[in-house]
């Protein structure tokens, strides 16, 4: 049995059609001379029994079979005459398609299989002269598009007769063989040599595909085999018009019952098909056709949000504009997908992609919400949402009708939901932002108000239970975050808010999200910071007071004891208490730490140390917002020795962390502090019993510290060189979060010239290119950035890499030979270097006389060439191949100066003459370095004036260099072998060579000395007119 006939499904595909003006003359030439005018002829015969015919219905009917008899004939001046009135305007495709329909039809009727095939010749003909025409052709896309609506309007008509007369089937025949006809005719066109016939073949299968009813089994096939082969086309404009035909034969491989979904590695499914393209296709327009024509179902969705992370702008942009703008509900995303689409598209670097999101949800999502900001909201999930709050600020900015509009009211005051109160909250920091004081005020209650709000929804969170918590919990951390916004002139509402403050702060259970907002709120209340910080100070101590008590009226015999160790005094024991605990804002290493730490200690003993927990986190929300010196804040002190340094010696590893962090903060304050407990800190990053989060917090308050007093202030104590030697080993430890912790703060110190190490630079620099660091993403973007602007920012910082250039490259080489095509090529690596140290993109260095002002060496990179020549001296085989070419791309030119030249012409000749290289690439770059150093060289001079005799002094470093040069022994490194007739004898050339430069150094010598006995003799002159 025969498969059944397939369904092709799609979407209409529009060709591009943009204007050219030679193309167009061409396809009018070409159609023209295959084709004249048509105009009405009668035969001989014909005119002869018209005219003796005297009945008129007996004319009309001979009159009927001479035109249907002269279609035929006609069809070479016919059917060109439509194509060539077709190619100039879109507007009578309607009315030639139905003339040249009837020109079929009459062709059927006359001659049968024969019309037909003479029709579908002659038509193939006229088409054939469009294929050729290059692509973005006006009139040539106008032609396909009336082929395209040719096959429409004989389906059209096909399922006219079939309404009309169900048994006939003579019409529908014809439509059936014409589209098979042609169809197998474009399938021979995909497979051509010429790009052009492929492209024009692929587009019309794409546009007729949609016109078509049925296709039987074997067309189908045939044409999925090829669309599937071309889109595997070394043109991407052939692969772009290969996806859109192959989109319409989505949908053709229906799933049966008891198989498999489809994978993405079967490339026999379209759909599947699709995806691939979509995700890994070179050619951005490819992934674009794929992502505008693939349908969106549950498989495919996935795919199209990876989308929004596209490296093409216009990519990204289009997910937001169509794939995600023809939703019927958003909801069919999870709300993890609703997230992510939402982050990307708003964090966005492209403004079009931010706009085109915020487009999309500011009108369609929207919409499909009924227009309301809070369902919107609900189906957002803002309790876990981190990108709700850019949400609602797009939003706002976009919508601006909405804005003017929202009114809170009483009612909406007291019956607030998750959703309501992250709206206000959300709207009153927009009105704050944009400085809209009036919008704010109708908004936000006074201040009395608010606080009898906060205090409502407090109340009820004290009393939620475990289910209703979190949402609790929520709500009163979006009005505390309304109150830092709020104006406290009021002297009334000021006090009323200040004492529900504290109330809450002495609540036994209180998220660290409440605490951090209403210490916040009570530095803004407070008259000035040393205000505050006694404020805050007072109700720490009155949170262990209560503690205090009860461990005195429990153990009244031991409360001489306490009072010599602070930290015991914050131990309970006795009855428990039960405590509510929260469920939001609890991290989870602090809560595990506690549980894991407090097995078989008494729940009295777990209470307390919540306490002190507390009592720490609120003293690092107080010190965020310290700036004062610790001398001048003389409350600090007893902080700090009775809560933070006690915390420091505690078992669990939460309150040894707060306490380091509390430490951190306050040596921030002051520097001898931070001179005392720099080394702390350092010995906490090296600790081995240490967790990761403290070693990392160590190293965090390390580089702070050092930002804040300098590097030269925090070396009192301990040395420098022991920091940089400490930093070198971070640099090599194999935890990534460390590496890219200790790169960041590295790079700060380097921006800021507070640190200045060459090897450390070095070390930074393999980091970058090092294979092992390819998936530590901090390290490498840090690194990416610091070392561009670091480079390029200062010259200073150019000769610093000028001076490790060399040793770098040497062992990037050796780590790429031994990476084995992990690494970049040495050429590559290379370039970037040298990328890096060119002067002329120092900031500053494209003004005119920026080298005399800035002394800024142009041609520093002579000196790399000429450090790059003498490895080549001395470094094995292996190494020394891959230093010609970054020779070679090295920027030597005449900024470089006479005597680097002639350094360079004096080392590479020698190169030459006693370690040439074999390979020919070697060759060909050191022979090219050469001659474009000698083509910067002038005639020389007869005679050598005193100036050019100093210039000849200071080569002597590099005669030295190549006369103590020795050849190494290793047969492997000598010269290459002699040529078949050619005769060499090494030995007397490097005897010579070596007599040249011997002599060379003896005149240099000759010179040295004659100018010291001129000084002694003028010195001696001097002396002697003094004398007299």
């Amino acid at each position: 049995m025969a498969r059944p006939k397939k369904q092709a499904e799609g979407q209409t595909a529009s060709a591009s059609a943009t204007t050219g003006k030679a193309a167009a003359s061409a396809t009018s030439t070409s159609t023209t001379s295959t084709t004249a005018t048509p105009t009405p002829t009668k035969s001989p015969s014909s005119a002869s029994s018209s005219s003796k015919s005297s009945g008129g219905n007996g004319s009309k009917s001979s009159n009927s079979k001479s035109r249907k008899a002269n279609a035929i004939d006609t069809l070479r001046t016919v059917v060109p005459s439509i194509f060539q009135e077709s190619q100039k305007t879109s507007a009578n495709h309607r009315k030639n398609a139905i003339m040249l329909r009837k020109i079929q039809e009459q062709c059927a009727e006359i001659a049968a299989d024969k019309g037909e095939e003479a029709f579908n010749k002659e038509f193939i003909r006229n088409l054939n002269v469009v294929l050729a025409i290059k692509k973005k052709e006006p009139a040539a896309d106008r032609v396909i598009q009336f082929v395209s609506s040719f096959i429409l309007c004989t389906r059209e008509k096909d399922m006219e007769a079939e309404q009309a007369n169900e048994d006939e089937e003579g019409a529908e025949g014809i439509s059936s063989r014409f589209v098979e006809y042609l169809m197998h005719h474009l399938l021979k066109g995909v497979r051509v040599k010429e790009k052009q016939v492929r492209l024009r073949s692929c587009q019309l299968i794409a546009l007729s595909t949609n016109s078509l009813g049925a296709m039987d089994d074997d067309l189908y096939t045939q044409l999925k085999e090829s669309l599937l082969e071309r889109v595997r086309d070394k043109e991407a404009a052939v692969r772009v018009q290969a996806v859109f035909a192959l989109s319409k034969l989505q949908g053709g491989d229906e799933e049966e019952e008891g198989e498999a979904a489809p994978t993405v590695q079967d490339e026999d499914n379209v759909v599947m098909k699709l995806v691939d393209l979509m995700q890994h296709d070179p050619s951005a327009d490819v992934r674009r056709s794929a992502l505008f024509n693939i349908e969106q179902t549950k498989v495919t969705l996935p795919f199209i949000l990876e989308r929004a992370r596209d490296t093409d702008a216009y990519n990204r942009r289009s997910v937001f504009s169509k794939p995600m703008e023809e939703l019927s509900d958003f909801r069919v995303l999870s709300i993890g997908d609703r997230e992510r689409l939402l982050r990307y598209g708003l964090s966005d670097r492209d403004e079009g992609v931010k706009k085109a999101c915020t487009k999309m949800l500011a009108t369609k999502w929207i919409q499909q919400a009924d227009d309301n900001l809070l369902e919107f909201l609900e189906r957002l999930d803002v309790m876990s949402s981190n990108v709700a709050d850019d949400m609602l600020k797009a939003f706002f900015d976009f919508r601006a009708d909405i804005v003017g509009g929202l009114s809170f009211n009483d009612v909406f005051w007291v019956n607030l939901t998750v959703e309501s109160a992250f709206l206000v909250r959300a709207y009153a920091e927009f009105c704050r932002s944009k400085d809209d004081d009036i919008q704010f005020e109708k908004a936000v209650p006074e201040v009395t108000r608010h606080a009898f709000y906060i205090q409502k929804y407090s109340n009820a969170m004290q009393e939620a239970d475990e289910n209703d918590r979190p949402e609790a919990e929520f709500i009163v951390t979006q009005l505390l975050m309304i109150a830092k916004l709020l104006d406290y002139a009021d002297e009334n509402g000021r006090r009323k808010m200040f004492n529900l403050l504290r109330e809450m702060l002495m609540l036994d259970d209180i998220p660290d999200k409440h605490l951090d907002c209403i210490v916040e709120t009570m530095g803004k209340i407070s008259l000035n910071e040393k205000d505050f910080t006694r404020i805050v100070i007072e109700i720490i101590s009155d949170i262990r007071a209560g503690i205090d008590e009860q461990e005195f009226l429990r153990n009244p015999e031991n409360s001489d004891d306490d009072d010599d160790s602070p930290d015991d005094t914050m131990d309970l024991t006795g009855i428990p208490r039960k405590r509510k605990r929260s469920i939001v804002d609890k991290t989870p290493s602090r809560r595990s730490s506690i549980v894991a730490d407090d097995i078989g200690q008494s729940t009295t003993e777990v209470d307390a140390m919540l306490i002190r927990l507390r009592c720490l986190t609120i003293t690092k929300f107080m010190l965020e917002r310290s700036t004062e010196p610790l001398k001048e804040n003389s409350y600090m002190y007893g902080l700090l020795n009775e809560l933070v340094i006690p915390a420091l010696s505690r078992q669990e590893e939460v309150m040894q962390e707060l306490g380091l962090h509390c430490l951190g903060l306050i040596c921030v304050l002051d520097q001898n502090l931070a001179q005392n407990n720099i080394e702390l800190f350092l010995t906490c990053v090296f600790a081995e019993n240490a967790s990761d989060q403290l070693q990392v917090l160590s190293l965090k308050i390390v580089f702070d510290l050092i930002l804040t007093f300098g590097l030269t202030a925090m070396s009192s104590q301990i040395t420098e060189e022991r920091i940089i030697q400490d930093f070198n080993k971070i640099l090599d430890s194999d935890k990534p979060i460390m590496q890219a912790i200790v790169v960041e703060g590295i790079a700060k110190l380097m921006l800021t010239k507070l640190l200045k190490s060459p090897q450390i630079l070095r070390k930074m620099i393999i980091l970058y290119f090092n294979p092992e660091t390819v998936d530590n993403n901090l390290l490498r973007q840090c690194l990416n950035y610091f070392l561009q602007v670091y480079f390029h920012s200062s010259h200073e910082n150019q000769v610093t890499l000028s001076e490790i250039f060399v040793p770098i490259m040497i062992q990037l080489i050796q780590m790429q030979l031994d990476a084995k095509g992990d690494m970049p090529t040495p050429a590559i690596m290379a370039q970037q270097l040298l990328e890096w140290c060119e002067p002329r993109r120092v900031l500053g260095a494209e003004k005119e006389g920026a080298a005399a002002d800035s002394n800024i060496d142009f041609g520093l990179q002579a000196n790399i060439a000429i450090e790059v020549v003498k490895v080549m001296f001395t470094e094995s085989n292996a190494i020394r191949k891959h230093l010609p070419i970054i020779l070679y791309k090295a920027r030597v030119d005449s900024d470089a100066g006479e005597i680097r030249l002639k350094k360079l012409t004096l080392l590479v000749g020698n190169l030459k003459a006693k370690r040439p290289f074999v390979e020919p690439m070697s060759k060909k770059y050191l022979l090219s370095v050469e001659k474009n150093i000698l083509k910067m060289f002038e005639d020389a001079p007869d005679a050598l004036d005193d100036a050019e005799l100093n210039k000849l002094v200071e080569l002597t470093e590099e005669i030295s260099f190549v006369v103590n040069y020795e050849p190494p022994e290793d047969p492997v490194e000598t010269a290459p072998a002699t040529p078949v007739g050619k005769t060499r004898k090494p030995r007397a050339v490097k005897d010579k060579t070596n007599a040249q430069l011997a002599k060379l150094m003896q005149e240099v010598d000759a010179i040295l000395e004659s100018s010291e006995s001129e000084q002694d003799d003028d010195e001696g002159s001097d002396d002697d007119e003094d004398d007299d």
